[in-house]
């Protein structure tokens, strides 16, 4: 027995690198070569298989990184809640169509106080707003708020 020289090595890697493929004519040649190969160099397969079990592996060291702490966030769900709830636009929506329908009667002409139902019904029923139906809205509730503060 004999050890492999690094180019023999290399030779060998390229050779069996071909029996990973699908073609069973590409393997059987490939095992040919292989054989050919090392005899042709006075080497045989047990000569391969101490090579591969004598040849240092490579060591990957992992460094262990101190974790961060975590950040300071909301201290419950409820908070958080509490917190981002003005930025729901249904949630505002129905706000603004709950004091507009509470308004004197006259504050809305007869198509606004229908269009403002049908805003309490959509919303209701969970549906979003469309853009021109936000932009109505928002003009009736700033016409409210400049008269009834």
């Amino acid at each position: 027995m004999t050890a492999l020289s690094d180019t023999l090595a290399v030779k060998v890697s390229k050779i069996i690198g071909q029996f990973g493929s699908d073609n069973p004519h590409v393997v059987t040649t490939a095992a040919a070569m292989l054989q050919r190969t090392l005899s042709s160099n006075g080497c045989d397969l047990n000569d391969l298989a101490e090579h591969i079990v004598q040849k240092p592996q490579e060591v990957v060291r992992y460094i262990h990184k101190p974790q961060e702490p975590p950040r300071p966030g909301p201290r419950s769900y409820g908070d958080w809640r509490q917190t981002y709830r003005d930025l729901d636009p249904r949630r505002r929506h129905k706000a603004q169509v709950t004091k507009i329908r509470a308004a004197p009667h006259g504050f809305l002409s007869p198509w606004e106080s229908e269009f403002v139902g049908s805003l309490a019904r959509q919303l209701d029923q969970g549906r979003n707003l469309s853009c021109r139906q936000e932009t109505i809205l928002r003009d009736i509730h700033a016409r409210f708020e400049e008269r009834f503060g």
